[in-house]
């Protein structure tokens, strides 16, 4: 009975054990998964600042201008050898010039003619595109407001001249076409400049018993005096009248011609009746006497029947020829050139030269006007130009050039004329001035064919000059 009883008990056991549910198996342990790390950023360079790009300058506005293709017309004073060569480089600018730019050049007569023609052609309102002109001439051009300046021209960027080709130019050129008057604008440009020389014949002076010129004007009237030889036509000193003439003179005795200012006549104080008295003193006693003939002088020179005369370095070359035999190739005498006598401490010598202006006419035409000044100046032309007409080179550089060298080493005596550069004197650059060199010159001519005393001559002179100055 016991033994039912286990049995049964064991029994109910095992059907309890077999209705439990089954534990779950021991899973596996699995390591954790590490967390990754986070992945080292590449540095990354900051960003920059956009910086603008720097703008280019807006050109100017002569540099904005096309000269392609323009005809310009050029009236000149030049004449023979001047010409010859002048032609010359214009037909060279012609061919060779990157805008295609043709240069018209036309003959317009000398000074006071092409300033007649010129002043002409304003009133008419049909200027030529540019023109060779004294100061004074360009003056008078310019109250008439018909002058371009050159200043904007010269400081294009695209066109004009840089900083060192500025420098390169004397200085004492440039500056004496600029115009105080008009603000002191560059209203014309140096093709060249020259000055008043003595030319004189060293043979005959040694065979008269002196071995160098007169210094002073005591010395000019005894050597005259030796030369003059009624029976055999020769005499001191042949006369070509000129304001430029006068005014050296007039300088040489320590005088002025006008007051600083241009606004008073001084050429009435002593100076200037003492210069008009010794001229009438030398023609009157028969020692010099006035030319006939433009380049009379050169002439009665050349054949030896004068020991003296006045007159521009840019002869030199006409002298030169005029010298020279034609059979050997040789000067049949010896000859030089000199300062003109003086009273004052150091030499005076009249500087001048014409300039070119530029007229208004269309901005094309300027700037083709200004593009064949620039070429023309440049220093192989100015070197070229200098050494066929006796002018002398507006460039430092041309100067130094081994051209310019060598045409020193040919010519002494324009080596010797461009050593007198540091007695220079300009004549002034008034509006009017034309009208006072016309006065000046005829009281001059007045004295010497004695229509009138100096100081008749000069009274009369200074009447016409307060009129146009004032």
């Amino acid at each position: 009975m016991k033994i039912c009883k286990l049995l049964a008990l064991m029994a109910v056991i095992a059907l309890m054990a077999a209705c439990k549910p089954a534990a779950p198996p021991t899973p596996t342990p699995v390591p954790p998964t590490p967390t990754p790390a986070p992945p080292t950023a590449t540095p990354v360079p900051p960003t920059p600042t956009p910086v603008p790009p720097t703008p280019t300058p807006a050109l100017d506005r002569i540099s904005q201008l096309d000269p392609t293709g323009q005809e310009i017309v050029f009236w000149h004073v030049s004449t023979r050898i001047h010409e010859e060569k002048l032609l010359e480089l214009i037909d060279e600018f012609n061919k060779t010039n990157e805008w295609g730019i043709t240069v018209k050049p036309e003959y317009g007569g000398y000074y006071p003619d092409i300033r007649k023609k010129i002043l002409a052609a304003i009133a008419a309102g049909s200027p030529p595109d540019l023109a060779v002109s004294y100061q004074n001439m360009v003056a008078e051009y310019a109250e008439a407001e018909v002058v371009e300046p050159l200043d904007d021209y010269i400081a294009s960027q695209k066109y004009g001249l840089t900083e060192e080709e500025l420098a390169d130019y004397f200085e004492a050129f440039l500056k004496g076409d600029r115009y105080p008057a008009f603000d002191n604008k560059m209203l014309s440009f140096p093709p060249n400049r020259s000055m008043q020389v003595m030319y004189y014949n060293v043979d005959w002076l040694k065979k008269l018993g002196y071995d160098k010129p007169p210094e002073t004007w005591d010395e000019f009237y005894e050597m005259c005096k030796a030369a003059t030889d009624k029976e055999a036509g020769t005499f001191g000193y042949a006369i070509a009248p000129g304001a430029s003439l006068f005014a050296n003179m007039v300088w040489s005795r320590g005088g002025e011609i006008l007051s600083a200012d241009g606004k008073e006549v001084r050429f009435t104080e002593e100076p200037g009746i003492e210069t008009l008295r010794f001229v009438k003193k030398l023609v009157d006693e028969g020692l010099a006497y006035q030319i006939a003939e433009r380049y009379g002088d050169q002439t009665d020179f050349a054949q030896e029947k004068v020991l003296f005369t006045f007159g521009s370095t840019a002869g030199l070359p006409y002298y030169a020829k005029a010298i020279t035999d034609e059979a050997t190739g040789k000067f049949r005498f010896e000859w030089s050139i000199a300062p003109m006598p003086h009273e004052t401490p150091e030499p005076v010598v009249d500087m001048y030269g014409p300039s070119i202006c530029v007229f208004k006419t269309t901005p094309e035409k300027q700037l083709a006007s200004w593009l064949f000044l620039k070429w023309f100046t440049a220093p192989e032309q100015t070197a070229r130009w200098a050494i066929a007409t006796g002018y002398f080179p507006v460039r430092k550089s041309a100067a130094e050039s081994e051209a310019m060298k060598e045409h020193f080493a040919k010519n002494p005596l324009y080596e010797k004329a461009f050593s007198f550069l540091p007695y220079a004197k300009t004549e002034p650059t008034i509006a009017g001035w034309q009208a006072v060199r016309d006065a000046l010159y005829n009281a001059m001519v007045a004295v010497i064919a004695g229509e009138k005393t100096p100081e008749e001559a000069l009274a009369e002179a200074a009447a016409e000059a307060e009129a146009v100055i004032k």
